[in-house]
């Protein structure tokens, strides 16, 4: 049957994207950890995907994020993406009327609808997520090199810029990025965070955390990192580091560096130090022996299986031929 010409077959993913915008998980509305502000409000720098073709159960994990942190009293910090998990997370903070700080690059703000307000700030005016219409824009103040990771970060301050989590209203910033290429906004998305929550993403995200995993590996930082590891989206890079550590590429015990979370709420917990996480996956201790002992696992049961197979066939055998006999 051909279905009417007012129902279309398919929709696209732009406006499938549209239609699921802010309609956060019941359940995570009902959630009492959700429902209850955090002891300590954290900066939380969230990576994810930004193209408009992300799948929807990933917008999902993502919208969820975004609230969550939103009422636990956390500033979720990131690339101020209108399209993709950023725009998801960015939805979900803003229906949980919550912190949001974005970081873009100046090459950005020619074409985006960005206009000045007495010389030195700048407001949205058509462009990133509707979450920062309005919001405070930073630009990095000229002849500032010495750019710490304290209150000090280099950029032009007004008298309207909220600098506390404790403000009555949210906090709403986008920092200005500049230089040739990406690391200035790279380095501005980590400047002053607690942790680091991963979305699923693309060739960007995953630069974005393997820098900082690799930071982490050589004790540049404490940072707590953890994966929404939404339908096993980065289970590669578990195994990655698996192997890597069994080969002795890397000496730290991999959930020393990454760690792998099956929710937003889970990666949350974990952030705030609420215990490690208990996934299945996540109970292996990454040890050199054990890793050893999984490879031989496999070897000898497809030993078994073949000793197994043969000696069946030596029985048949045998029976056949005094059958025949």
């Amino acid at each position: 049957m051909i279905p009417p010409s007012s129902s279309p077959v398919t929709t696209s993913r732009i406006e499938a994207q549209e239609a699921a915008s802010v309609k956060i998980n019941p359940q995570v509305f009902c959630s009492d950890f959700c429902l209850q502000k955090a002891s300590n409000s954290l900066n939380v720098t969230c990576y994810g995907s930004s193209s408009s073709k992300t799948p929807l159960r990933y917008l999902e994990e993502a919208r969820s994020l975004g609230y969550i942190l939103a009422r636990r009293g956390h500033v979720c910090i990131n690339g101020a993406g209108e399209f993709g998990c950023m725009a998801a997370m960015n939805d979900g903070v803003l229906a949980g009327e919550g912190h949001v700080r974005g970081v873009i690059h100046a090459m950005f703000l020619a074409d985006s609808g960005y206009f000045e307000i007495d010389g030195k700030t700048e407001r949205r005016r058509g462009s990133s997520h509707r979450v920062f219409e309005d919001a405070i824009i930073l630009k990095k103040q000229q002849n500032n090199h010495n750019v710490d990771h304290g209150t000090k970060d280099g950029y032009n301050r007004g008298d309207d810029t909220i600098d506390s989590h404790e403000k009555e209203s949210p906090i709403r910033e986008i920092f200005v990025a500049g230089g040739n290429d990406l690391q200035e906004r790279k380095k501005f998305l980590v400047n002053n965070t607690d942790a680091i929550i991963v979305l699923p993403g693309g060739p960007g995200t995953w630069d974005e955390l393997w820098e900082m995993a690799c930071a982490r590996h050589l004790n540049l930082n404490q940072l707590p990192i953890v994966c929404v590891n939404v339908d096993g989206y980065y289970e590669p890079f578990r195994e990655m580091l698996d192997r890597a550590y069994y080969d002795e590429l890397i000496s730290l015990p991999p959930n020393e560096i990454v760690n792998f979370a099956t929710s937003a709420e889970e990666a949350i917990m974990f952030v705030e130090g609420q215990g490690k996480l208990i996934n299945d996956a996540d109970k292996k201790q990454y040890s050199k022996k054990q890793y050893v002992m999984k490879g031989k696992t496999k070897w000898y049961n497809l030993a078994l299986t073949f000793v197994t197979g043969a000696a069946f066939g030596v029985v048949i055998a045998t029976s056949l031929v005094r059958r025949q006999g």
